[in-house]
């Protein structure tokens, strides 16, 4: 507790952090207030059916793991960062604004894979940025791996109000109310952008070391399991996302006050967790870390299955919040570990298995939905989540170590 607190203060003394930390609040906030009612938004007011709505939002994904990847390749070597999340920021802000104006399925596919497909490099690229300002010289900052579970406890932290908030808004305001104030989130986060994000060039890359692409990031087996293993796991994530809102609403007799309530309860107990598992990955412990969180998502997935009333999930939140508390916070150290110099590449990676998860999920949800309903749905999940511990468990493991040096 002693050097968390020690970290802290030396974080809140550099403004740039400060400011890096409320900027990741707020894009956590955003997407709190919208996530958890996506299903309901795409099939209740849009009026899509649970495969229409697969679709849409596989659509959507296929794009921000495309734009992503592109940016994320261009920011490590010609564009700013501060740019691409200026035009990250915008990109969100006009897709939520499209999304609480109008309703045509296809214009709103159009919108999501350019606005929000491009809106998908902000989480990436803001760990990306504070990872070479940690590793900028002159500047005597905390470990990486304590430093970006403090950086996701801001994101994490923000969904421990959020869901509740944005059920709160949609019960006044509606649907447009969520996205409207989700678009004005985005239009916070273009100006911590603007106020906290310096504008840098790169620096000349010598000949002898070459900036992998993503591509060839990939080539690398030990980068490649993780990247498949945590596609699987994202899927499943990505799944129960959108099953849970539905099953709550449409069998267990719950209301959006539920479906908010029961996805506010993980992120609050988020923020301690992913403080102390940053910790025992910053001692070197990343592998079994991973392997328990993985573990504990199976055993997530499976208890949902036996739930017969909304107040049943609500205790079952803590192993979600354990298995996301690793899955999301370890993971990025983890891979930027394993490519160092090019945070913004490894980054992506985490960031694209999440975007390729949601893509996998989202597809064989629509499918899957109305062959073997809602309790089928978390069954699949497990079995994708079983998978990818599998993968862990197999694959031999090389050692890594948090404290490799990064350039910039």
């Amino acid at each position: 507790m002693v050097r968390i607190l020690e970290v802290s203060r030396t974080v809140l003394r550099h403004q740039g952090f400060a400011g890096l930390l409320g900027m990741n609040f707020l894009l956590g906030l955003a997407y709190s207030f919208v996530v958890p009612f996506m299903s309901m938004w795409g099939t209740l007011a849009v009026g899509m059916s649970p495969r229409q709505f697969g679709i849409f939002m596989t659509i959507t994904s296929v794009s921000a793991i495309v734009l992503s990847t592109i940016l994320a390749s261009w920011s490590d070597t010609k564009v700013p960062r501060r740019t691409m999340l200026l035009i990250g920021a915008a990109g969100g802000f006009l897709g939520y604004v499209g999304y609480a104006f109008l309703r045509d399925p296809l214009t709103l596919a159009i919108i999501g894979a350019l606005g929000l497909g491009v809106a998908g490099v902000n989480f990436s690229q803001l760990f990306a940025h504070a990872r070479e300002e940690l590793n900028s010289p002159g500047k005597v900052l905390p470990d990486a791996a304590l430093l970006m579970s403090l950086l996701r406890v801001s994101f994490s932290l923000a969904w421990t109000v959020g869901p509740a908030i944005g059920a709160a808004v949609m019960v006044h305001f509606g649907y447009r109310g969520i996205f409207s104030a989700a678009a004005a989130l985005f239009f916070l986060f273009f100006i911590g952008v603007v106020s906290f994000v310096p504008r840098r060039t790169h620096a000349p890359v010598a000949a002898c070391v070459p900036k992998p692409t993503l591509r060839g990031a990939l080539t690398k087996p030990v980068i490649l399991a993780h990247f498949l293993g945590f596609v699987l796991l994202f899927a499943g994530f990505s799944m129960n996302m959108m099953n849970l809102p539905l099953l709550v609403t449409q069998q267990l007799g719950g209301t959006a006050r539920d479906v908010g309530i029961i996805f506010g309860i993980a992120p609050f107990i988020e923020v301690p967790l992913m403080v102390w598992f940053g910790q025992l990955a910053a001692r070197g412990h990343q592998v079994a870390l991973l392997r328990f969180g993985v573990f504990v998502a199976v055993c997530y997935f499976l208890a949902l299955t036996f739930v017969q009333a909304p107040w049943h999930i609500y205790p079952m939140q803590i192993l979600s919040a354990a298995s996301i508390a690793i899955t999301t916070n370890v993971t990025i150290t983890f891979f930027q570990d394993l490519l160092p110099g090019q945070a913004g590449v490894a980054t992506s990676i985490y960031s694209s298995s999440f975007s390729g998860g949601g893509l996998v999920g989202y597809f064989t949800f629509g499918i899957l939905m109305s062959v073997v309903g809602h309790r089928g749905i978390f069954v699949a999940c497990a079995a994708l989540s079983g998978t990818t511990l599998a993968i862990f468990l197999l694959y031999r493991h090389p050692r890594v170590t948090d404290r490799q040096p990064v350039a910039t």
